[in-house]
């Protein structure tokens, strides 16, 4: 018995089907103009495609859905070429607050919840000023 490894069933599912082989052909190409390339003009061509160009015209009908919502999303997109801002760290600080609601089993008040929030942030004013004047306090009653 012959087990196949990822790219051997990838490989195989293309030769089955012809609008697969398609579908997945764009998929590849849009994903290297996006994350490696950064191309503009790659960009606007494979969600344009022309009628001399058959390579994209013949797509299934759900991956032309999914490129129709791309080009609504074409600026956003090449904005990302240009500038490279992510909201990552906003979204790790989103957690971070949902971890402490889950733990927190409550609090009295939101002023406490708040001060909880900040503290637990070390680059926050309060967070800074607070390690500070503990750090103070702690010199003080050893010395």
């Amino acid at each position: 018995m012959y087990i196949f490894n990822d790219k051997e069933v990838v490989r195989k599912l293309l030769t089955l089907s012809s609008s697969l082989r398609d579908a997945y052909e764009y998929y590849q190409d849009l994903t290297y103009i996006v994350t490696v390339s950064h191309d503009e003009k790659s960009l606007e061509s494979i969600l344009n495609p022309t009628k001399s160009d058959k390579q994209y015209t013949k797509l299934p009908e759900s991956m032309k859905k999914a490129r129709k919502t791309l080009k609504k999303h074409k600026e956003e997109i090449t904005n990302s070429f240009k500038y490279n801002f992510s909201n990552g760290p906003l979204e790790g600080i989103n957690n971070k607050i949902k971890v402490i609601i889950r733990t927190a089993y409550g609090y009295r008040n939101f002023y406490n919840f708040r001060l909880r929030i900040l503290s637990s942030f070390s680059n926050t004013y309060f967070s800074m000023t607070y390690n500070k004047k503990a750090t103070e306090l702690i010199k003080n009653s050893v010395a």
